[in-house]
Order: structure tokens, then sequence, then C-alpha cells
């Protein structure tokens, strides 16, 4: 049989039962609740007046052992002044210190004066009554807190200092000192006084005997006192028997701060008692001065109590289950075509949705089942148009893989043909080749290799490849090594220019190419002597010309061949400065000469004659870098030996050392 499907209205009314049994419920949680707030008002209000009370016994308690106390001030002060004239009169009668001492205990023994304490200028106790102490008065508040306040007698800054009676470190007893300069000289003389009739007063007239009174009726069970610090200061005399605090528990203590800070009263009810945390205001309107805690029987608090829990509860079990049966019923009838809808979407997010799911609910002809079928066509197009996707995605994914393998190659075969300043120009910073070129001074070198065509026709061809790319490699290694960009390789020939695409500045251009060129000259004879230790016993040496001027470089040739070079008459100097050099020299021009001349040694050559020049091109040798001066530096150059030795900067034993290595196997090849 089919259930009869509830319209909206009908699922509404449902729902409005549903919410009438719990507001039935929640009315009677709610009387519940505000009866027992109303015990616990009254029960507040008790403790309020309770408070009032107490706060005029605090009040009377504080002004009567006030006036007790500056009574005994004034007489402790009369006593001090009259010690210290007898002092006085006695030192100038030639009395000994242990005369005066017992003088005064016999005279003190008959007053209420505890102890006496008199000092000499420094402050040093050496008449008392104490046989065994030893006492030095000091001004140091933290090493003593209650005697460095009679320092002042000594300086003359007052006449007497008069403290309230506390108690003290070394004994917990509380005692009052009063004390006055000396009359001859600058001296201390305190009297002390055991303060135990300030404590019966306070005893007879205070809190605690107000708490016991009230105590009394029996409607009380405790209370307890705290001043303005929540510090705890009556309790009844059970509880002072265990230092006040023993009957106190948590629950009670913890409300008792925000309290006095708010002036409102508040309540803590468990475990059989309710408590009261009542503040007690002063009397002038001033705040809260402390609170009071009035612990209360609740007997019949809570016996009113539990009836009308009893009550609330049997309703609540009444409304329980016959709402909830209905509300199950509702629950499930409602939510089985949303968990299925939902059941539906989590096998879409997994890919495992099918045809066949939903159809129990597409067949309902309300709400719930048009959005079933809506979702359902949804989610069809949706994995079929993903399925699509996918296979697309995963097709064009393969061909880009392949085409940027492609790239990679292409890419590591081009950077071996370009310099890298030129390759990185092109591939990291995008920029589009084009015919295009511009003016720029550079620095231009040249090196040939002398007697590469002999060397060629005299050494087998598989030395002369190793050879000439070893030397190249080496070549290439100092000019990137220096910022250089390689032009091209002719043969045995090398051309490199400093400038472009990246410059550090026309003279630090000229200077680097210099250093490059005298580096590679270095490296030249190194490769010479590794050569001949192989076997190859070949002259290697090579020719550098350099010059620097104006040039036209950039990107030359047609639109489908293009070179990345210089052209210009600077160009064509620089290869004949090349040609005329001397094997194993470098030859520069003037204009470079003018630029590296504080950091180059050069010397003068004879002048060029070329054809196509006008005039005579003025040439230059460059020998080394420029030592700081004759006495910092070493250089020597010879057939077959030079010598180098940068004094400000060598170790002078690891030198003279290698120098001497050097020498014995000289001697030793001969």
């Amino acid at each position: 049989m089919r259930l009869i499907q509830l319209s909206f209205a009908s699922r509404l009314v449902a729902l409005v039962a549903a919410l009438s049994v719990g507001a039935t419920l929640m009315s009677s949680i709610l009387l519940s609740w505000s009866n027992y707030r109303a015990m616990l008002a009254e029960a507040e209000v008790e403790g309020e007046s309770v408070a009032r009370l107490l706060a005029r016994s605090a009040s009377l308690a504080r002004e009567l052992p006030l006036e007790v106390e500056q009574m005994l001030s004034q007489h402790m002060i009369v006593s001090a002044e009259l010690l210290a004239q007898f002092v006085d009169a006695a030192e100038k009668a030639g009395m000994t210190s242990a005369e005066i001492k017992n003088r005064l205990s016999a005279i003190t023994e008959k007053t209420v004066l505890d102890e006496f304490w008199v000092t000499d200028e420094k402050g040093y106790a050496y008449i008392h009554r104490d046989n065994n102490a030893d006492f030095q008065f000091s001004a140091s508040a933290e090493d003593q807190p209650q005697a460095h306040e009679f320092w002042k007698l000594l300086s003359g800054k007052t006449d007497a200092v008069v403290q309230d009676a506390r108690k003290r470190e070394i004994d917990n007893e509380r005692f009052k000192y009063v004390g006055v300069r000396g009359i001859d000289k600058p001296r201390i003389v305190q009297v002390g006084y055991n303060a135990r009739i300030l404590e019966k007063v306070d005893e007879q007239i205070g809190l605690p005997r107000a708490i016991d009174n009230l105590l009394g009726s029996g409607e009380i069970d405790a209370i307890f006192v705290f001043n303005k610090d929540s510090k705890l200061i009556a309790s009844p005399k059970a509880a002072r028997l265990n230092n006040g605090r023993d009957r106190l528990t948590d629950e009670e203590l913890a409300p008792v701060r925000s309290v006095i800070a708010s002036g409102k009263p508040r309540s803590v009810n468990g475990a059989g008692k309710l408590s009261v945390i009542s503040p007690i205001d002063a009397e002038d309107g001033g705040g809260a001065i402390g609170a009071a805690l009035i612990r209360m029987p609740t007997a019949r608090l809570n016996s009113a109590l539990t009836s009308q829990i009893e009550t609330a509860l049997w309703i609540a079990l009444a409304a329980t289950l016959l709402g909830g049966g209905i509300a199950v019923w509702i629950a499930r009838k409602q939510t089985a075509p949303v968990v299925a809808i939902t059941k539906a979407a989590h096998n879409v997010e997994r890919r495992a949705f099918s045809a066949g799911e939903l159809s129990d609910v597409e067949e309902r002809t309300d709400e719930v089942g048009q959005l079933a079928r809506v979702f359902k066509k949804m989610a069809l197009d949706f994995l079929d148009r993903e399925r699509t996707l996918d296979a697309l995605v995963t097709q064009r994914t393969q061909a880009l893989q392949e085409r940027n393998t492609e790239l990679e190659r292409l890419s590591a075969r081009l950077s071996k043909y370009l310099s890298p300043q030129l390759y990185g120009t092109l591939f990291k910073n995008k920029t589009v080749a084009s015919i295009s070129a511009k003016r720029k001074k550079l620095t231009i070198f040249f090196s040939d290799v002398v007697g590469f065509s002999e060397m060629a026709e005299r050494l087998e061809s598989e030395d002369v490849t190793r050879m000439l790319n070893d030397f190249l490699n080496e070549m290439a290694n100092l000019a990137l090594a220096y910022g250089a960009t390689i032009d091209k390789y002719i043969g045995d020939a090398v051309m490199i220019f400093f400038g472009d695409p990246e410059t550090r500045g026309v003279k630090e251009d000229a200077v680097a190419c210099i250093l490059m060129a005298l580096d590679m000259q270095a490296m030249t004879r190194q490769l010479e002597r590794r050569w001949r230790e192989q076997g190859l016993d070949q002259r290697f040496q090579i020719r550098i010309g350099v010059n620097t001027g104006y040039c036209t470089v950039g990107d030359f040739g047609s639109q489908e061949r293009m070179d990345y070079t210089i052209v210009g008459h600077q160009v064509n100097v620089a290869a004949r400065l090349e040609q005329s050099a001397a094997p194993g020299a470098i030859l520069i021009s003037h204009e470079t000469m003018t630029l590296v001349s504080d950091a180059i040694e050069v010397e003068e050559q004879s002048p060029l004659h070329v054809k196509g020049v006008s005039g005579p091109i003025h040439t230059y040798k460059a020998i080394g870098k420029k030592a700081p001066s004759m006495t910092e530096a070493i250089h020597e150059e010879r057939e077959g030996l030079r010598v180098d030795v940068d004094l400000l900067r060598a170790n002078k034993d690891e030198a003279i050392s290698l120098l001497k290595a050097t020498i014995e196997r000289i001697r030793s090849s001969e």
C-alpha cells in the first residue's frame, strides 16, 4: 500500500505540533527556573541585610581600636622622651651602659612597655633589654622592612616616629613601636609594646563577635567576611580554629572578587547549602569595602524545587514520547529523498554516478521530485562533458610534453653556437629576433695561433684536433669568466668583444679585456707545458690584438638567416693589430692604452702604417698588471722565463719556499 504523501501544508502542521510539544516542555522548565530564581533573590535580599549589619559592626570595630591605639601612641611617645632624657642625664653623670640598662629595665617593668632600644650615632643599639640581641638599625627597607623607618631620627628629619601595631617577621607577634631622637646627640630611642590588648578589643566588639551573634538564631549556618583584597578577615569560631578556610569550598570563594568589584550579590547553590555572597558597602557611600558570604540551610528551598522539577519531568516525558514519535516519522519521511540526493552527489564526486539512481525520488510530484530530476540530468551532462575534457586534456598534455622536450633539445644545441649573453637575451628575456643594429663603443679582441698551418701539416690530425679544442675551450672559459661576448671562431682564430649586450662601462670593459688577454697568454704557456709532458713537442704561441672604438653591433643578415656580430673600421684595426703582434705578445691601440694605463703596464711600440688608414696607428705592448710601486712588486720576463711576485699580497715564506724549490728543480735538470 502506497503511503499518502503529505503536502507542504501537512508537513507544516506536523512541524507546528512538534513545536507545541517543545513549547510545553520549555514552559515547564522556565516556570521551575523562575520560582528557583525568586527563592534565590529572597535569599540574596536576606544576605544584603546581614551584610549591612556587618558593615555597621565593622565600622565600630575600626573606630574603637583606632582610638585605643592613638591613646597608646601618645603614652609611648611620652615614655620614649623620658627614656631619652634619662639616658642623656645618666651618661653625663658617668653611668655605664650596663647600669643604665638595669635602671631602665627596672623602670619599664612597672609600665606597659615591653622593649626599649637606645643607639649610638651610627644606629647601633648598645642599650636594650634583650641580653642576646645584637641589632644595628639600617636605612634599607629591603633589609629591615619595619625598623628602617626609624633611621630618619638619626638624620634629624623628624623628632618622632610612630608605627601602627603590626606583626613582626621574627616571631609573628603583634607589636607597636614608637621612637624619638636623642636629647644630646643623634641617636634613636625606641620603645615597643606587645599589642595584645588591641586584639582583645577587636575580639570583644569586632566582626567575630557580630558573626557569632548572628549565628545564634540557627537560621544561618556560617558567615565569612572578606576585605577589599578578597582576604578572609572574620569567620565563625569553628572555622577560625583552622585558619578560617577549611569550611569554604572553591565554588564559594570563586565569586568573591567579582562581587567586590561589581557591588552586586551572587549566590552559589550546591552540596545541600545555599551561599549568598553580598558586598559590604561603606557607610559614606564610597563603594564596596569587602564582602560577606552567608551560608544558609537549603531544606525548604530544595523541597519546593524538587516538587516543581518532578512535575516538569513528567510533563517533559509525556511530551517527548508523543512528540518524539511524530518527529521520527516526519523526519524519516522528509529526509529520505534528501539522503538519496546527497548520496547521488557523492557518487558524482567519485565518478560513480549511474543513470538508474534517484528513480524512486524522481516519481515524487512535489518540489523534491523536481529537484531530483533536474539534478540527475545535470549530473549525467557533467560526467559526459568531463570524460570528453579528460580525453582532450590528456591528448593536449602529451603533445605539449613532446613539444617541450623537442624545444629543450633544440635550446641545448643552440646554446653551444651562441654566446651566453646573446643566448640569455634571446631565450630568457624573450627578445624577438629582428634585423637591427646600433652604434656603441666597444673593446675588440682578436687572437690567432702562430704557425698553425705548419703545425697542422707536421702533426697528426687527431692531435691537432685535440690541441685546438683544448685551446678553444680554455679561451672560451676565460672569456666567459671576464664577461666577454664570443663573436666567432675562424679556424684557430678567435674574435671577442666587450660592451654588448652587457657593459660595465667603457673603461672597465677595456681593463677586463686586457686582463683576459694576459690570462690567455699565461694559459697558452700552461697548455704548451702540458702537451710537452704528453709527448707533443710543439711550440704553441698566440698573437693578440686589442682596439677600442665605436662599432656597429647587432643582427645582420636576412629574414631567414641572421648573425649577431660587430662591423666597422675599429674592428679592422683590431684585426690588423693582431696580425702585427709578435708571437706571445698583446698589441693594443692608443685608445685602449689611455683607458687601461693606470692598471696595466705597457711599452710603446713602433707605429703601424695600414693600407686604407690615413696616418700611422700608435701601438703599445701590454706587459702585465701594473704593480702598486717598485718596492711592492717584482716583475721579470726573459725568453722562456717569467717571474711575477706581488709583495703586498703574497705570503713571503711561501714565496721563498716556492722559489727555492724551483731553483733546485732547475739545478737537477742540468
